[in-house]
């Protein structure tokens, strides 16, 4: 112990309290402000990182005040993008169209069972034996293979050749699915700003909001039809030739083409027959070099059906966009006002504070009925 005073307990953070009995509470304080500001004020690490501050920023754009967008730009990149998907989904039917040759040539020399692939660039000597004695060929041993017989040569070749071919049409079909991200990129945000423009070509009382718009793309089932339906209402409300003396007409005297008929229909096709439906339940079962050959056969039909839904897309895309401008230059600039945010705490207290006076008021009519019949 020492001759010191009892220490007292000083509450405030290390930084904060007196050093040296002098007061040090103005003396380097960081207050909750300053923090809070330096970090608002910079966007924050964390904001920049995730891109929150975009995507708050996005948010507010969606309820400011816009007149009409063309869609000039966004129709080049479907375009581009719609035509590599075609070009893609051709030379893949081009490859299923070789393999089928391929196979019925192997087919021809008396084979009956499909050639196993290649996992590795170090051959699995089992599958070779295995695919030797399903199709009666001398190559029995590994020492056979080892020594390259005629026979272990034969399905050696077949089996590499094979490879060759199964791992062109794998490149092919990743390339596809890239592609395909590119488009879904691309056309959803075309169908955006078409949606997006209904308003400002001088109509009103619009069904689908250009987020749910594209939204009906990716959800299950519902895609099957909802997408034609709004394609429907894009076209009706860009109509040229419907009048601009009344907003509602486009609902009924809009016209819709046949075009965006025939691309639902291909879309649906495509939907229910495409190669991985093809792989999954029509040809599922392929255990012979007959199943494999059919399985290729309907693949060339899938894939052809893909780049039919790509030039239908196109055509429909370029049909809306020429309307859309035609009706702009007709109905000229117009602003929208987007409707405000819909706070759904605030809508819940509303509707709370209803209903509570909504029972106050019929708990006053009983008590007036019962007050008159007891006079």
């Amino acid at each position: 112990m020492t001759g010191k005073g009892p220490l007292s307990y000083d509450p405030r953070p290390p930084k904060e309290r007196r050093v040296g009995g002098g007061d040090s509470s103005k003396k380097g304080r960081r207050t909750r402000s300053t923090n809070e500001g330096s970090g608002a004020g910079g966007g924050g690490i964390m904001r920049l990182l995730m891109g929150r501050s975009e995507i708050d920023r996005a948010k507010a754009q969606r309820y400011e005040p816009y007149s009409y967008e063309s869609n000039r730009t966004q129709l080049k990149w479907v375009t581009v993008a719609l035509l590599i998907w075609v070009v893609v989904a051709l030379v893949l039917a081009w490859q299923d169209r070789s393999t089928v040759n391929y196979l019925s040539d192997l087919r021809d020399q008396g084979m009956v069972s499909v050639p196993p692939t290649q996992q590795s660039t170090q051959r699995d000597i089992s599958l070779i034996l295995s695919f030797a004695e399903a199709e009666g060929i001398g190559c029995n041993t590994e020492d056979d293979i080892i020594s390259l017989s005629p026979e272990c040569a034969r399905l050696m070749d077949v089996q590499d050749e094979y490879t060759a071919v199964k791992d062109t049409g794998a490149m092919l079909v990743v390339l596809l699915m890239a592609v395909l991200l590119a488009n879904m990129f691309a056309f959803g945000s075309f169908t955006h700003r078409a949606s997006r423009n209904v308003l400002a070509l001088n109509n009103s009382s619009q069904g689908f909001t250009p987020e749910k718009a594209v939204l009906w793309f990716f959800i299950p089932v519902f895609n099957l039809f909802k997408p034609w339906q709004v394609f429907k209402e894009l076209f009706r409300g860009s109509d040229p030739a419907v009048t601009i003396r009344d907003e509602l007409a486009w609902k009924t005297e809009g016209t819709v083409s046949a075009r965006v008929h025939i691309w639902a229909a291909v879309f649906v096709g495509v939907f229910f027959f495409n190669p991985r439906t093809i792989g999954w339940f029509w040809y599922s079962i392929r255990e012979t070099i007959d199943d494999v050959i059919v399985a290729h056969q309907r693949l060339i039909i899938a894939d052809i059906l893909l780049a039919l839904l790509g030039v239908a897309a196109i055509f429909v895309a370029i049909e809306l966009h020429r309307r859309q401008e035609a009706r702009h230059a007709k109905v000229g600039v117009i602003t929208v006002t987007p409707p405000p945010p819909v706070d759904s705490l605030e809508e819940a207290l509303k509707e709370g504070i209803r209903r509570k006076e909504l029972e106050n008021r019929r708990a006053r009519s009983k008590r007036n009925d019962s007050s008159s019949k007891s006079k």
